[in-house]
């Protein structure tokens, strides 16, 4: 019968990082121990990652994927007609990719697989739905947003089944009930991704940049803000600095060291 003192080597970290744009999100990635694999979906990802030791792989929509329409909205508004059809394939490409990679034993050969950011991968799956209900271009309704939360939350419960560590990034939204007025922050997740998401997740960290030109991640909750924060590691203040003091030995310091210490 396994015994948790023993479970040291099975136990594996999926870590959520959430925050505004210019949080330091992406650039955390460079301070994980041990050998990385990246899914990049942010246009900016690379910029922060490149000149590292770690393996990546870019999925960008075509530029035959772009509808660049314009959607009408006031009583007796038309539609533009678009050109020609527009079929976005990211998420195919991508998820096609992700399997044939598992199946080919490819992820044994890392200790971490990475998704910069969950947000771009988020607007994919969006574009697919659309698209194979005949609305691409159009705006997004509840039942989209339903189905495109669940699809995300499937084939997350499936990634972090995989025997090696998770790493992705996440932005955040605010929104003001109107009536309460109180306001509520939620990771910028579709229906059940959003509730789902953390609950395979060990660690849900909010990064921020402070006044003084730091970066410091948030490991639990106050009363307002984000309350899906947490972390499975003992003894962490609820504000760590988690700048990166050497870019030529970043696990020396950020969230990686966070995890190890």
């Amino acid at each position: 019968m396994p015994n948790a003192k023993d479970a040291a080597d099975a136990a594996y970290e999926r870590v959520i990082v959430a925050g505004q744009t210019g949080s330091g999100k992406t650039t955390q990635i460079l301070t994980l121990p041990g050998k990385k694999f990246v899914y990049i979906f942010d246009p900016n990802a690379l910029a922060s990652l490149k000149g590292h030791d770690l393996d990546y792989e870019i999925f960008m929509p075509e530029f035959t994927e772009i509808d660049s329409t314009l959607k009408g909205f006031n009583k007796g508004a038309k539609d533009d007609k678009p050109v020609s059809e527009k079929e976005p394939t990211l998420y195919l490409r991508w998820v096609e990719d992700l399997n044939r990679r598992d199946d080919e034993g490819f992820f044994d050969n890392y200790d971490w697989v990475c998704f910069d950011s969950l947000t771009f991968l988020v607007q994919a799956v969006m574009d697919r739905q659309l698209y194979i209900n005949g609305r691409y271009g159009k705006v997004e309704d509840l039942g989209d947003y339903r189905v495109v939360g669940s699809k995300i939350s499937d084939v997350f419960r499936t990634i972090t089944s995989l025997p090696m560590h998770v790493y992705a990034t996440a932005h955040i939204d605010s929104f003001q009930d109107e009536k309460t007025k109180k306001t509520e922050v939620l990771l910028r997740l579709p229906g059940k991704a959003r509730v789902m998401l953390p609950l395979v997740c060990t660690s849900i960290f909010l990064l921020s940049l402070g006044d003084d030109n730091k970066y410091q991640a948030q490991t639990r909750p106050d009363q307002r803000g984000l309350q899906s924060i947490r972390s499975s590691v003992k003894g962490l203040k609820q504000f760590e600095d988690v700048t990166i003091a050497d870019f030529e030995n970043p696990g020396a310091s950020g969230i990686g060291n966070l995890l190890t210490n």
